[in-house]
């Protein structure tokens, strides 16, 4: 896989959280967006995480060492079309993504027992689609894409924008990116590949939501879902619509109100590790 950003910026990221065990530390950390594999060589359990549409890895990094940390084998993949830099972001469609996501998940089951998945925005949307095909152990969704968010002036939803517009409009320039945190925000607009939405990728990733929606009864197995009543990029209710048509009993919704939509880097963070490193380690 082609990976460049020679580009990253380091900070301080206090982490705090109880799961089985009560450790504290502070790190210096770099916002890379490059595929990365944390290995545990005696360990017996592996988690999957799958970043957003636009996004990269770097947007789950810092979550993925604390998982380390607490004895886990994490894995982190680009899509196709997400794995280099470009002017303007390419097209790509949720079928590339999604034989990708599958790869990867296939060689992680295939060597351990346990495999669990994180799914943030767009990620979350193909973990539910894994989900409903493959045995994943358990399911963490982090701000899920069921929706746009619409502001309340927006007198059309956005997806019938996108649906219309996206077939003749390639792309949309990208303003800064949805975190709080100052801090974490710059180091994270310095890893990021894109300045710009590729339109016929959101497009596609709205052909997978609606296929998605039509799974959800059929996902069964443990599930997780955190999501930002502040989140100006996916609509907040999104969440609700997942949390309540999922099919299985043992599903668990937690609200933030803080952070925007890049919860895993914004100023909640600590709260969205908890509650992650607790969920898997039950």
């Amino acid at each position: 896989m082609n990976v460049a950003s020679s580009t990253s910026v380091a900070l301080a990221i206090g982490v705090d959280f109880y799961g089985g065990n009560v450790w504290c530390s502070s790190a210096l950390v770099t916002l890379l967006n490059l595929p990365f594999f944390y290995d545990h060589a005696e360990g017996d359990r592996a988690c999957l995480l799958l970043h957003g549409l636009g996004g990269g890895t770097y947007e789950l990094q810092p979550l993925a060492q604390v998982l380390h940390k607490a004895g886990w084998t994490v894995e982190g993949i680009l899509y196709p079309g997400h794995d280099r830099r470009r002017a303007p972001m390419p097209a790509s469609t949720w079928q590339q993504w999604y034989e990708a996501v599958v790869t990867a998940f296939q060689a992680l089951r295939d060597r351990y027992p346990r495999v669990a998945v994180i799914g943030f925005s767009t990620g979350g949307t193909l973990a539910l689609h894994l989900a409903c095909h493959f045995a994943v152990d358990a399911l963490v969704l982090l701000a899920p894409f069921l929706r746009i968010y619409r502001p309340w002036f927006c007198p059309v939803a956005p997806e019938k924008l996108v649906q219309s517009l996206g077939r003749w409009i390639p792309w949309l320039p990208r303003r800064h990116l949805p975190i709080r945190d100052r801090a974490l925000r710059q180091a994270a607009e310095a890893a990021c590949f894109f300045k710009s939405f590729n339109l016929q990728a959101v497009r596609s990733a709205l052909d997978l939501i609606a296929q998605v929606e039509q799974e959800l009864p059929r996902i069964t197995i443990p599930t997780l879902i955190l999501q930002s009543r502040g989140d100006t990029v996916v609509a907040p209710q999104g969440a609700q619509i997942i949390y309540d048509q999922l099919g299985g009993s043992q599903k668990e919704l937690h609200w933030l109100k803080d952070s925007d939509h890049l919860l895993p880097l914004d100023v909640e963070r600590e709260q969205v590790f908890a509650k992650v490193v607790a969920f898997l380690g039950r």
